[in-house]
């Protein structure tokens, strides 16, 4: 169960998280290289690149990559930056300069404003919208860029991933395992993914149990969880005569249930009281 508690440390492990992102995403350049972000980084289109030619202010600026995956330069053209890393880039411009207009060009690039590589995250977090890619990004990562899962947030995450031929796939990913370390369980993002984060499962108990009320339900809660999710049973309480009311298309629906049942979304629970 996800208490408020322990919603406010999952958020507080994000933000900080966060907070690492960012501070290792500033990186300074030096002459002649890439910023260390942006190094590994394949161009896109759409990207917004800057590019330095050292003691050639003319050439300086911010050039957008076209939706062809082309950029035009001055002097050179048209050169092909999609599918290219930053350095790369970085060679072809030197290269080009280098044949007849300036002697050992020192060339640097690195990116702008990032754009082709989107991601779209939705539901229960702080902010949700569009984010663009800038490297290698983990769930954890992506939701961080997001501010983090709202209070009501459900830990199991589904990404909606395009397959080869278009179709969607869903991968669930649980995102409290994840923040605890389980490093299966935090999966690197891709491009297109679409991320949700719906709220929380709930159900209801009352009754003989310590402490009655609604709850954040788990995958594959029993009867007999909820009640220690409850508190536990009193000592008055009757254990072999459990009712659960259900509402489904018929309507609301009571029965008594097993206490190996499971659980479903907005179920209520009645521990009756001992008739001894």
């Amino acid at each position: 169960m996800w208490s408020v508690t322990g919603i406010r440390g999952l958020c507080l492990q994000v933000c900080v998280i966060a907070a690492a992102i960012m501070f290792c995403a500033s990186p300074s350049l030096s002459r002649g290289t890439t910023g260390a972000d942006s190094k590994e980084y394949v161009v896109g289109a759409e990207d917004v690149l800057n590019i330095t030619v050292w003691d050639n202010e003319d050439l300086t600026g911010n050039v957008k990559v076209g939706l062809d995956g082309y950029l035009e330069y001055k002097f050179i053209g048209r050169i092909k930056a999609s599918g290219l890393t930053t350095s790369q880039v970085a060679g072809v411009v030197s290269e080009r300069l280098a044949q007849g207009y300036i002697n050992d060009p020192q060339v640097t690039v690195h990116v702008a404003t990032y754009r082709s590589k989107a991601i779209f995250i939705i539901g229960e977090v702080n902010r949700p919208g569009t984010y663009y890619l800038t490297k290698q990004t983990t769930i954890v990562e992506a939701i961080s860029m997001a501010q983090g899962p709202t209070r009501d947030a459900d830990p199991e995450v589904i990404i909606v991933r395009k397959g080869e031929k278009g179709e969607g796939n869903n991968i669930i990913v649980n995102l409290r395992r994840a923040l605890e370390g389980d490093l299966s369980r935090n999966i690197v993002v891709q491009e297109g993914d679409s991320i949700f984060i719906s709220k929380a499962k709930t159900f209801f108990i009352m009754g003989e149990v310590h402490k009655p009320g609604q709850y954040k339900l788990e995958k594959d809660t029993s009867v007999r969880r909820a009640i220690s999710i409850a508190g536990g049973h009193t000592e008055k309480a009757a254990l072999n005569r459990v009712k659960i009311i259900r509402i489904d298309d018929k309507g609301e629906q009571e029965r008594q249930v097993k206490l190996d049942e499971l659980v479903q979304p907005l179920d209520t629970l009645v521990v009756p009281q001992s008739y001894f």
